[in-house]
């Protein structure tokens, strides 16, 4: 990314390498940019291949080779196409009956080592045809059938083609797609900028989300998964050994874990449908659930504390952000429910989403669609909106929030299809201003962030850990990177959640990062 005004220096003394004086400086960001131009996540480029789905497939045809025009493709170039490993998919639908619009989705699938299909956008094949000038394959979603066929091979690792899904033998949906295979950015080694991994451990409990270390202990979080519920497993970081596993905790019924924050001794998860777990980790290898607040049945999408107050993102059954004060950790008290109505051009509700952060009175909160907004919540009971940030085809889900030149800069997440780093200036949050951003591929999104003075750490799916140094914020810079991600890993899937997903750097010189298939890795601190 190229920010429009360069806002940084380079003083040049002189040759340091030839005449042995001082090397380049670059003086301190002084807080002046131009405001980026918005696109949104993602942006119509128009059909992605060449080929076309019949429209007026019956019943016996739909969905099967014969219903794709591939005409027009080059389809000697799939010869070159190295089939193998996990493909992330973009689907761009085309618009028919009464939808004159299009739009855009991820998908994936996973190819053997053979190069016969594993995975259709996470279910077993029931169809396919693969030889050196075609690939087609299919899966069932109850009683859709989605189809993926190849046209043209962009390189050995891309490849396009067409989708089609039909429901009860009528078509329902029509779509070209550019898939991409999830290896390694060719040339990228597994690490840089000095990182290294120094141990690893498998995590059995579900799929690891988020992980949250204190007392010389690592606490991960799991989501469940079909047949494997989450949970909590802990793990004694102590010494240079590898992880050791002391502790579970997988309560019956309410195991669906997905965030965490802690305060001295107790540890308040996020769930999918108990609200929050507070859990008691004054003995870490004992934790202990003492409630779940509030009553019900509640969808929890992410918690934090600040200070005496821990906040709580409900998605349902009403959106709304929770405030509870937690002078008394292990009795979590409701003191606020920040879900005001606003104008009617706002949407209604106010909170809902993935994430919030509070700071200095402020309430930063990721509404998805509706984007990233800034809240008063000096006094809860009076909560007002002071402004947002929107963007299309977005899915505002994670941020982090610091203080840069005497302005307040926010470090804004996606998550989805073509979701990146947005850099926003939020000191006027009426009037939020992009001034930098950062991305990698198209088909990957990344999870969460975390901010340690101008080191922004993001765990960015299958591209694993990124560190960006954001000390110029208009000019965000990759120093270091761990790429987690194997494709040859045991029970890698095709989804876009897959690799990367939780992050800690509590400042004992080593990161903590939880990979869906690995477990847990502990890599140093890069210099």
């Amino acid at each position: 990314m190229q920010p429009a005004r360069a806002a940084w220096t380079v003083v040049l003394a002189c040759a340091a390498s030839v005449l042995g004086c001082d090397p380049p400086v670059e003086t301190p960001w002084d807080g002046s940019y131009v405001a980026m131009e918005e696109r949104g996540d993602w942006v119509d480029t128009g059909p992605l291949s060449t080929c076309h789905v019949l429209e007026d497939s019956d019943a016996t045809t739909c969905g099967s080779l014969e219903s794709f025009d591939l005409s027009a493709c080059k389809r000697r170039t799939l010869e070159d196409l190295d089939r193998q490993g996990v493909f992330r998919a973009e689907l761009r639908y085309e618009p028919r009956g009464g939808n004159a619009t299009t739009r855009a989705a991820p998908a994936g699938f996973k190819l053997g080592w053979n190069g016969a299909p594993e995975l259709v956008l996470g279910a077993p094949p029931v169809a396919g045809t693969w030889s050196a000038r075609t690939l087609y394959f299919s899966s069932r979603d109850g009683d859709a059938l989605r189809t993926f066929v190849a046209c043209n091979a962009v390189n050995e690792r891309v490849l396009t083609g067409c989708f089609s899904v039909c429901r009860n033998g009528r078509l329902e949906e029509a779509a070209t797609f550019r898939a991409e295979r999830m290896s390694r950015f060719q040339g990228e080694a597994e690490a840089g900028g000095g990182m290294r991994l120094l141990s690893e451990a498998f995590v059995a409990a579900g799929r690891p989300v988020d992980v949250l270390v204190t007392k010389g202990h690592a606490f991960v979080i799991s989501e469940s998964r079909p047949g494997n519920p989450g949970g909590l497993t802990v793990f004694d970081v102590r010494g240079e050994q590898a992880p050791v596993a002391v502790a579970t905790l997988s309560p019956e019924g309410n195991a669906d874990w997905k965030n965490a924050t802690v305060l001295d001794d107790t540890l308040y998860v996020a769930t999918a449908d108990s609200g929050i777990a507070v859990v008691d980790i004054t003995e870490p290898s004992r934790p202990s659930l003492v409630r779940t607040v509030p009553d019900g049945s509640v969808r929890v999408g992410s918690v934090s504390v600040d200070g005496a107050r821990l906040y709580a993102t409900v998605e349902t059954p009403e959106r709304a952000t929770l405030v509870f004060d937690v002078s008394s950790p292990l009795v979590p008290r409701l003191v606020g429910n920040v879900s005001l109505a606003v104008a009617a051009n706002d949407g209604g509700r106010l909170y809902t989403g993935h994430g919030s952060v509070a700071r200095e009175g402020r309430l930063y909160v990721n509404q998805q669609q509706d984007g990233f907004k800034v809240a008063d919540i000096s006094n809860p009971d009076r909560a007002s909106l002071l402004g947002k940030y929107t963007y299309p085809y977005g899915s505002s889900a994670a941020s982090a929030v610091g203080t840069f030149a005497n302005r307040v800069i926010a470090f804004e997440l996606g998550r989805g299809l073509g979701s990146r780093l947005r850099v926003l200036d939020a000191s006027e949050p009426a009037s939020i201003q992009k001034i930098g951003e950062y991305g990698l591929r198209q088909v990957v999104s990344p999870r969460s962030l975390e901010l340690r003075g101008s080191r922004l750490y993001v765990a960015y799916h299958q591209e694993g850990l990124r560190v960006l140094d954001v000390s110029t914020p208009t000019r965000v810079r990759e120093v270091a990177w761990f790429n987690t991600y194997r494709e040859t890993d045991a029970g890698r899937g095709d989804a876009m959640e897959e690799g990367a997903t939780g992050l800690h750097v509590p400042g004992d010189g080593r990161v903590y990062v939880v990979d869906t298939a690995r477990g847990l890795l502990v890599l140093n601190e890069p210099p």
